[in-house]
């Protein structure tokens, strides 16, 4: 008998579904779809890397454009695969599992070859988390990038198990939800393609091809969806994965994961690309971009409703109307809350009322999550430290990246030595902070923000896998005063429930209380102004609008937001009976010109803030504040 004899006696027709590589009773089932190619070559090979079968796919056709074949008595763990189409090696866009092979940016090894998933790790109990929106931490991160420096002091650098080594330090901080960018399998060499043929220039033996190498270190491109990254593990993506999850479960901190789907991308795979994620992986939810997602699907996926799903846009009427259902999980992520706090932050005229709409915005039937820096844009530290990008070093003259920042250097471009620049750069990235942890929706904070990590004014570093793109660890005073005021921050907000309500406040006396769940005020208590030219005003949130205990109401706040460039005085609104103002912090130096006046029955009656400066006071008892008033060190509160 003919070795081709053979080898068709050992494969049969397979059933079509479901894509990629499939591990049956027979053997193993190879499932492929690509259309509109001549020819596709299945490549087996065993444990050594020698291939030790091929199969002419387009032989076991079960419908146009998708193939399936079973190979009998293949077992496995003991194989890899690849797939050849028309002549050339490709990835099956279906493959779960890689032999990992690559190193990050390496092109001279081939792409992968895939492995036969096997769903044999042991979760031992372990569920997604479900955290309320309202009682959610979130804190973005690139996995490569977040340790791939020494600074970071991990051992397993740029991997999955790196971010496992920063739990500690997470937790520390107060966070429960890391947003992980594109962890899931994608070439990330940048292959342009002549313009004649649509063909890829192979940069190894093309004259025209352009040296060096670029590379897409975010990862926003098409990919292998269905797989982790094989060069964030170090040999097996998929346990390491699942690890990885399994440990910041185990911490209190939900897993999320941003998907990009170009428009070239089967919109129809995508809900069944979550699903696989959510069942097998375990992770609490994705941040979905791409044009065109089929949101109305996604919302409605009965799989899928116990998970978190971030979006930039929503059509509202679409996800929440009775015809697909209701997915109480899905999230807007709020570009235009970044942009007006920016703006508002260095001082720009008629800010002043969409900045109150954005600190207040938490609708119930999508929730907003915001941020203040992103991926993309400057960092924290540079948005106070850079007028214009400077993009020098991505090799296009500096025209990529986004023009409007809406950033300020406070008066000198890039780094200074001068202490007033440096003290009011501090007071301005505590001010972003500040409003990013008090606005009413779910905080975003990017990686690094919170000890000032800089991109050099690099504002679309996308190809940067160096210190630019990576997360440099910093530790100095100045560094240990942002981390310690936004752990403070954070801390806070998890204290008391009225800070981050459930629901919108209504801006009224609902509960006949005698105050309003949320209040406006100007230099006049209960009289705030909202002209073009102003830029303070002053929020009072009433605690009574929440419990800290079944016995005890919240504490009330007011807080005096002042971005204009000159001190402003505050008349406070009277607490009840009983009750006084105390101050809770500044984000201005310790004695830095916080004027507070009193009565001769020390009641706080108003507060003179300075330029550039937030002061939050907080509602404790007459006798306790009293006690409180033995020094000037003591008047600020212990949160």
């Amino acid at each position: 008998m003919t070795d081709n004899a053979k080898q068709s006696e050992n494969h049969t027709l397979g059933s079509g579904y479901p894509l990629g590589a499939v591990e049956v009773s027979e053997g193993i089932r190879f499932t492929a779809s690509l259309p509109f190619k001549h020819t596709l070559q299945l490549i087996v090979y065993n444990r050594k890397g020698e291939p030790m079968d091929h199969v002419d796919m387009t032989k076991y056709c079960v419908s146009t454009g998708i193939y399936s074949c079973v190979i009998k008595n293949l077992k496995a763990k003991e194989c890899s695969y690849a797939y050849e189409a028309d002549g050339k090696r490709v990835c099956d866009p279906f493959m779960k599992d890689s032999i990992a092979a690559r190193k990050f940016g390496d092109d001279k090894s081939p792409i992968d070859n895939a492995k036969v998933y096997v769903p044999d790790f042991d979760w031992g109990g372990d569920a997604p988390l479900n955290i309320p929106y309202d009682r959610v931490i979130a804190y973005q991160l690139h996995v490569r990038g977040y340790t791939a420096h020494p600074s970071s002091k991990v051992k397993n650098r740029g991997k999955f198990y790196g971010l496992t080594e920063k739990i500690p330090y997470l937790k520390d901080l107060g966070i429960n939800q890391i947003v992980l960018m594109p962890c899931y399998e994608f070439d990330e060499i940048v292959r342009p393609v002549k313009p004649a043929t649509m063909e890829e220039i192979d940069y190894r033996t093309d004259p025209n091809g352009k040296s060096p190498l670029r590379i897409n270190f975010w990862g926003f491109t098409s990919g292998c969806y269905f797989t982790p990254k094989g060069s964030y593990s170090n040999g097996d993506p998929v346990k390491e994965f699942k690890e990885t999850v399994k440990e910041f479960h185990a911490a209190g901190i939900e897993v999320i994961m941003r998907f990009y789907f170009p428009d070239s991308a089967n919109k129809s795979f995508i809900p069944e690309i979550l699903r696989f994620w959510a069942r097998e992986y375990h992770v609490d939810g994705f941040f979905l971009m791409g044009s065109d997602i089929p949101m109305d699907l996604i919302a409605a996926d009965i799989y899928l409703r116990d998970r978190k799903i971030y979006n930039i846009f929503f059509d509202k009427g679409s996800i929440t109307g009775r015809k697909y259902g209701y997915n109480r999980n899905m999230a807007f992520v709020n570009a235009d809350f970044m942009n007006v706090c920016r703006k508002y932050l260095k001082g720009d005229e008629n800010q002043l009322s969409d900045f109150i709409y954005r600190q207040r915005l938490n609708p119930d039937d999508v929730h907003t999550v915001n941020y203040i820096t992103d991926y993309y844009g400057f960092t924290l530290k540079d948005l106070v430290t850079y007028d214009y990008k400077h993009n020098e070093d991505n090799g296009e003259d500096n025209t990529d990246g986004e023009n409007f920042n809406y950033s300020w250097n406070c008066g000198v471009e890039g780094v200074s030595r001068k202490k007033s620049v440096i003290q009011l750069r501090i007071k301005q990235m505590k001010n972003a902070l500040t409003f990013l942890m008090l606005a009413q929706g779910t905080p975003m904070l990017l990686g690094g923000d919170e000890f000032c990590n800089t991109q050099n004014g690099n504002n679309n570093p996308y190809c940067q896998d160096n210190e630019t793109g990576w997360v440099v660890w910093k530790d100095n005073l100045h560094v240990r005063e942002i981390t310690d005021f936004i752990r403070m921050l954070i801390a806070l907000r998890t204290k008391h429930p009225i800070l981050r309500p459930e629901r919108e406040f209504r801006i009224m006396d609902y509960a006949a209380c005698g105050f309003p769940d949320l209040s406006y005020h100007g230099d006049m208590a209960w009289s705030p102004k909202f002209d073009n030219h102003l830029r303070h005003i002053g929020i009072m949130i009433c605690g009574k609008y929440a419990r800290l205990s079944r016995t005890r109401e919240d504490d009330s706040f007011y807080f005096a937001y002042n971005m204009h460039w000159e001190n402003h005085t505050f008349a406070l609104p009277k607490l009840p009976k009983g009750q006084v103002w105390s101050v809770a912090f500044m984000t201005c130096d310790e004695h830095a010109g916080i004027i507070v006046n009193k009565t001769l029955a020390e009641e706080m009656t108003s507060v003179t803030v300075p330029d550039r400066t937030i002061v939050s006071l907080i509602s404790v008892e007459e006798t306790s504040a009293k006690g409180n008033d033995e020094s000037e060190d003591k008047e600020k509160r212990d949160i």
